[in-house]
């Protein structure tokens, strides 16, 4: 079983002693920094918990939260520990503006400290699982699964902000929309896992030959939207010149290759996002009524 860790910064040997005695018996791992030089080696973003006496001179309270905080999403809670006659209120009132956890006066009893420390633990437990799952949900929802290109959805966010720019700054931008036509067909015949894994291949060697500066997205079943930025439509066009000869020699299985078609379109003046899609769609459709392989600009 691993312990959870507490890091605690104290001056006096004795006093860390005590709290290592009471929390070895609750599955808390105490490590002790007993001076400056200790602290420098020490690093914070590893403990659990960290509890501080407020006699220590050697960080004060305002540098500890920042060295502590500065790199976390979920903050690692501190306990500052009074061991004076009298509270200090200013530097309570210091400790709590600066989002401190707790502040415990001693002498403490010892069920009332483990049971502080265990609720602080919990708290900051739960943030942490909490935050997993939002982090989980957030990858979900931007990245399409089966090619591990963008998502639909984050492909209208990106095309949101993309037109307030081309509104904003007038830079060239230009929309392709492609289409794998041959699976349907290889489903049909081998199934639907292996058009899948089709998409997959497919969309993989794709993302070799897009870009940093562009997006790829998988916007339903073996159609890919591509945004070009910085390209006119004679950019876009010998983008996807590039892109069809490159892809055209992919071989899926023997004598099998790409059937491709391409729809391209540019950004104009006071368009939505339903007016890009209209018609880089509509020019898609016309691109797949020509020959194979063809390219239709809109």
């Amino acid at each position: 079983m691993i312990k959870k860790q507490i890091l605690i910064l104290e001056n006096n040997q004795k006093n860390f002693d005590v709290l290592d005695s009471i929390f070895s018996q609750e599955d808390f791992k105490c490590i002790a920094v007993l001076g400056e030089e200790g602290i420098s080696s020490i690093k914070m973003d590893e403990f659990d918990l960290i509890m501080v006496n407020t006699h220590v001179n050697y960080i004060n309270p305002a540098d500890l939260v920042t060295s502590v905080h500065c790199n976390e999403t979920v903050k690692i809670p501190i306990i500052y520990l009074d061991n004076s006659k009298e509270y200090d209120k200013k530097l309570l009132q210091t400790c709590f503006d600066l989002g401190i956890s707790d502040y415990i006066k001693q002498p403490f009893d010892k069920n009332e400290i483990v049971s502080r420390v265990r609720y602080h633990y919990e708290q900051s437990n739960k943030m942490k699982e909490y935050k997993l799952r939002v982090d989980k949900l957030g990858h979900l929802a931007t990245v399409d699964q089966l090619s591990k290109s963008s998502s639909k959805m984050h492909m209208q966010a990106i095309l949101k902000h993309q037109i307030s720019h081309f509104k904003r700054y007038k830079v060239d931008t230009s929309v392709v929309y492609l289409s794998l036509l041959n699976v349907d067909k290889t489903s049909s015949i081998f199934g639907f896992e292996y058009g899948e894994k089709i998409i997959a291949m497919f969309a993989k060697e794709l993302r070799t030959h897009i870009r940093e500066s562009d997006a790829l997205a998988r916007w339903s079943g073996a159609d890919f939207m591509i945004l070009l930025t910085n390209s006119d439509a004679r950019a876009a066009g010998i983008v996807v010149q590039k892109l069809k000869a490159k892809l055209s020699h992919i071989e899926f299985m023997k004598d099998v290759k790409p059937e491709l078609a391409f729809g391209i379109t540019c950004f104009e003046q006071d368009q939505t996002i339903q007016d890009i899609v209209q018609k880089v769609k509509y020019a898609l459709n016309e691109a797949k009524k020509q020959e194979y392989g063809k390219v239709f600009l809109n």
